[in-house]
């Protein structure tokens, strides 16, 4: 089985927390490591039960304090080499990851796609585990869906996509304009519209739970991007209630997912920042 938690994930910090049967991996760190094992504590989990830290890209909200963690936790960091040379100087063990070929850690197999963003290297990722088969896929920071990504995420268990902006909400906003057309831009972050469509394509029979990540506070509400997501879903005939917007500063989780099916219902848990 794997099981996926949603330790925070928003624009002032995001991390992931995928456990399968033998190894648990951290996706992105953008809190300290102080915060992050609070964080980790309230479910139960402590840093010496994560065996790595995958970054999917450098900006700050993923990787602010992927350093820091990896040499106090002594994990080894893998990300790809842009992202690796766009990071702070460190002595931390560093594993260069390829996006033409999938890699182990540990009894996890991890497949890296590019994917459109203003980032050095940024890229999605398949992670499945050997053991059960189970496979999540994580596409967070993309401006637009490539065409071969669907691809990349057929058969997953658990898809857990971004649903940044609403584009009325993100044209009417605050942000000045510059902000807006990058948000907006090619390379910028998917609206609840892009996600849905990326999230109708990826639908199979299999398919357990959809989790909405990286929500804008200002230019987005929970509500408006599940409605936007189900009714795509729904569309596709996809008709489990199992549709979830991720938090800034509630954990999202677990969403259990076994190999014969049955997935845990997410529970949610709240704290102050």
């Amino acid at each position: 089985m794997l099981r996926v938690t949603i330790l925070g994930s928003g624009s002032r910090g995001n991390a992931t927390l995928i456990e399968g049967q033998d190894t648990t991996v951290l996706i992105d760190n953008g809190f300290g490591p102080r915060l992050l094992k609070r964080r980790l504590e309230i479910i139960g989990r402590r840093p010496q039960d994560i065996h790595a830290l995958l970054l999917t890209h450098e900006h700050t909200d993923h990787a602010s304090g992927a350093t820091a963690a990896c040499a106090q936790f002594n994990w080894p960091l893998h990300a790809t080499a842009g992202t690796l040379d766009a990071l702070p100087e460190s002595t931390v063990p560093t594993v260069a990851i390829s996006t033409t070929s999938a890699f182990s850690v540990g009894g996890l197999t991890v497949q890296a796609t590019h994917v459109p963003h203003d980032a050095r290297e940024a890229v999605s990722l398949v992670i499945t585990d050997r053991a059960s088969g189970c496979r999540i896929g994580i596409a967070t920071d993309l401006g637009h869906v490539p065409d071969a990504l669907p691809k990349q995420f057929e058969r997953l268990d658990v898809l857990i996509v971004e649903s940044n902006h609403d584009e009325r909400m993100l044209a009417d906003g605050p942000y000045p304009w510059v902000l807006k057309r990058r948000i907006g831009g090619e390379r910028g972050h998917l609206s609840n519209r892009q996600a849905a469509a990326f999230i109708a394509a990826c639908v199979h029979s299999g398919l357990k739970s959809v989790v909405l990540a990286h929500l804008s506070e200002t230019n987005n509400t929970p509500e408006a991007a599940v409605l936007s997501a189900t009714a795509a879903l729904r569309k596709a005939g996809w008709r489990k209630d199992s549709v979830w917007a991720a938090h800034q500063s509630e954990i999202r989780g677990p969403f259990a997912t076994k190999a014969n099916g049955v997935t845990a219902r997410a529970v949610q848990l709240g704290f102050a920042l």
